[in-house]
Formats: structure tokens, sequence, C-alpha cells
């Protein structure tokens, strides 16, 4: 009972803890030895660990899976021979590997490594030119072992230990081609993207078809631009025949695609109450590929049926949790908003303003403007009956009034929060002209 009252304690200061404590938690859960489920407590806050990078301690397991990175998801969404790596399971994949790379190896890399941090790019690479293909070379001898095993675990891990045999001759070029991308959202690729990209497609498909296959579904995973990735297939100097570049661009729009439904699976389960700001980073995704993949379409032959099917859920989910949003949560915390209101929670009520905003956006961007449009002038009348309603007469000070003008500007836009601000002066001017003299 110990660990469990230990566990919820840490869970529930992980949660709505600021970037300080964050680092702080995270930087004692990085010096156990064994952090099984602790990792678990870490899943949703990964997307913010990404944006304020902290310090990890550079260790020869988190070294082994750096190539590996972009195809790491969390263990309640992965399911044996998907072509991604478990994070539940990571501790247990490396624990196999190092216990077989030569031990003399393991030890001078670990001296090396000790007191380190990851963000020592030149120290990391340094490393793992000599540990990735040791790390490569292990995956093999127990992937030998494993085909031949009645052990679940083991077996569980054969298609991680397929991706790390076959990512592993390539683990430098991958590394320092993925650190050389910008940071998400990409919205494009400049051409010196294209080229590195080009260049490292060009080593994997020498490497042989599952080497390719896996870099170039890794690529977009990272880039989130299946278009840009099977361009470099389609035009890249590539060991590969006209037909067979087709068929990798088909597998990799299918793969993507595949992912794609996986996502939106994953996002049409959150409960019903989830608000537009946790909704926004995995819709982004899926609108980005969706619109790379109708480009691809022009291109590639796979199964565009499925295409047209998975953007027509994905904007009635969107539909669906605006409509919820706009009519519940959202407008619930508008009406409360008054003098008192704590600035901490009007800051909140704006980024839900603005993640809904960009949800109406992203409707648009696959070409649902007219419904997405009329689901928000219908929303737009229920706040400016709140707005008004609220700053009738004796509304007394002004502050919240224009809080909820903000509001207004950021879930609708400037031309509406400037009519809803007229409308407000018309009424009052109204009101004092009715005042007996």
């Amino acid at each position: 009972m110990g660990a469990e009252k230990a566990f919820q304690a840490l869970a529930t200061q992980l949660h709505g803890a600021d970037d300080r404590t964050l680092l702080k938690l995270v930087a004692v859960v990085d010096q156990l030895a064994k952090r099984g489920s602790l990792d678990q407590l870490l899943d949703e806050h990964r997307a913010r660990l990404a944006v304020i990078r902290p310090p990890r301690p550079m260790t020869l397991g988190r070294l082994v899976v750096l190539p590996l990175e972009e195809l790491l998801i969390d263990g309640a969404e992965w399911t044996p021979g998907m072509t991604r790596v478990p994070r539940d399971r990571l501790g247990r994949l490396i624990e196999l590997v190092l216990e077989a790379i030569d031990p003399d190896l393991r030890r001078g890399a670990a001296s090396q490594l000790a007191g380190k941090s990851m963000h020592d790019s030149a120290l990391a690479l340094d490393v793992g030119r000599e540990i990735w293909p040791a790390a490569g070379l292990a995956a093999d001898a127990i992937l030998a072992r494993g085909r031949q095993t009645r052990d679940t675990e083991l077996r569980e891990l054969l298609t991680p230990l397929r991706i790390m045999q076959n990512l592993m001759p390539v683990a430098e070029s991958l590394v320092t081609t993925i650190w050389s991308l910008p940071d998400r959202p990409m919205l494009a690729l400049e051409p010196a993207g294209r080229a590195r990209i080009g260049a490292l497609l060009a080593l994997a498909s020498a490497q042989g078809r599952d080497c390719f296959l896996l870099t170039a579904e890794l690529l977009v995973a990272r880039t989130e631009l299946p278009l840009a990735i099977i361009e470099a297939v389609l035009d890249g100097e590539l060991e590969l025949a006209d037909r067979e570049r087709q068929q990798a661009s088909a597998m990799i729009a299918e793969a993507c695609q595949n992912e794609m439904v996986r996502l939106f699976r994953s996002v049409s389960l959150l409960p019903a109450g989830t608000g537009p700001s946790a909704l926004v980073g995995p819709l982004r995704t899926l609108v980005a590929n969706l619109e790379s993949l109708q480009e691809v379409a022009q291109k590639v032959k796979f199964d565009h049926r499925e295409l047209r099917r998975l953007k027509a859920e994905v904007f009635t989910l969107i539909e669906a949790r605006l409509e919820a949003s706009l009519g519940g949560a959202l407008l619930h915390a508008f009406g409360a908003l008054d003098d008192d209101t704590k600035s901490a929670d009007c800051r909140a009520l704006e980024a839900h303003a603005m993640a809904a905003a960009n949800m109406r956006l992203m409707a648009k961007r696959i070409g649902l403007a007219t419904k997405i449009d009329f689901v928000f002038a219908k929303a737009l009348e229920r706040f400016r009956a709140i707005l008004e309603e609220a700053a009738g007469p004796g509304a007394g000070p002004m502050g919240a009034t224009m809080d909820r003008i903000r509001i207004i500007e950021l879930l609708f836009d400037s031309r509406s929060a400037m009519q809803s601000l007229t409308r407000l002066r018309q009424l009052a001017h109204a009101a004092r002209a009715r005042e007996p003299a």
C-alpha cells in the first residue's frame, strides 16, 4: 500500500504541475534504475517535455533507442505486429539488447556517458557509432533465438527487435537527419531538408527493403508530411526501379493512412468533456496528414476510399467536439466570468478559445468550411446573448465585459468582437435614452 500511495501522490503532483515542478519530478524519475509504471505518469506530459526539453541523463539504454524515438508510442496504443515500439516494453527491450552486447564495449561506453546529458549531441554520436552497430547485431541474435521460443514476453518484442535490427545500420544518418529537421508542426520542408531526407533514404535503400520502408515510415512519423517523403522516393537517387518506387510509395501512403486511423480512434475515445486544448494537437496531426495524403492520391495508388471515409470521420469528430464545447464547457466558463475570476482561469479560457478557433480552421482545411461556419454562427448568437445580459444596466465594472470581448475575438474573430462591442454601446445608449429626465 505504501508504494501505491507514493505512486498516487506523484500522480497528483504531476497533474497541474508548472514547468519547474515538472522538471524536478522528471529528474527524480530519471535517477531510478527501474522506472516501470512511473513512465506511464509522464505520458500525458510528453508534449510539454518536448517543448521545454529538460536535460535527460545520457544512459546507455537511452542512447540505444535514440534512433527509434520517432516510433515510440504509448503501450496502450500498441498491438503485436505494429511497426512501433511500445514505451511500457522499452525497459525489457533495452535490457535484452544490452545483455547481448560485448561486456567490455558496454562498460566502456557507459563510462563515457557517466554524468553527461542527452544535450551533448557530439558525445551521443561518438559513442553511438560504436554502440548502434553492436545493438543491431544483438537484436539479430535475439531474434534468431526468439523465433523458436514460447516466451510470450519475448515474442511480443519480436517486432521492436526487427525494427532495431533494420534501423541500426543507418542509425547515425537517421539521428543526424532527425536533429536537422525543424520542430513540429512542420508545414513544409526546405530544399536542404528534402536533400538530407533523400540522402538518408538512398542509404537505407542500399541496406535492403525492410530498412528502407522502416526509415521512410519513421520519417513520415517525424515530419507528418507523407507527400515530402513520397516525392523523395519517386524522384530521389535510390537503388530502386520505377515499379519498386511506386510500390514503396504506395506502402508508405498506406502505412501513414493506417497510422492516422489509429490516431483517429485514440482521439475519438477521449472522454466527451475533453476540452479543445487537449484535442488540438492530435487533430492538427490528423489534418496535416490528410492534406498530404490527398495530394499523394494524385501520384500513388492506394486505398482512396479509406482516405475519403477517414476525412469524413475526422470532420464529424471535429464538428461534434466543437458543438459540445461551444454549447457546454466553453459557454459555461464564458458566462461565469466576473471581476473576481482568477487570472489563471481567464488564461485557461483564452487557451481553450484559441484551440477551438484552430479546430475550426482545421475543418476548413479539409474542405468543410460551410458546415463549420454554420456551427460557429449559431454559437456566436449564444455567446453574444450572455455578453449583452451580463453587461446590462447595473452590471458594475467593465472588467469582465472586456474579458468576454477578448474571448469572442479569440474564438470567432476581431470583426465579431468589434460588432459585439458596438452592439453593447448601442444598448447602453438606448437604455440611457429611456431613463426619465
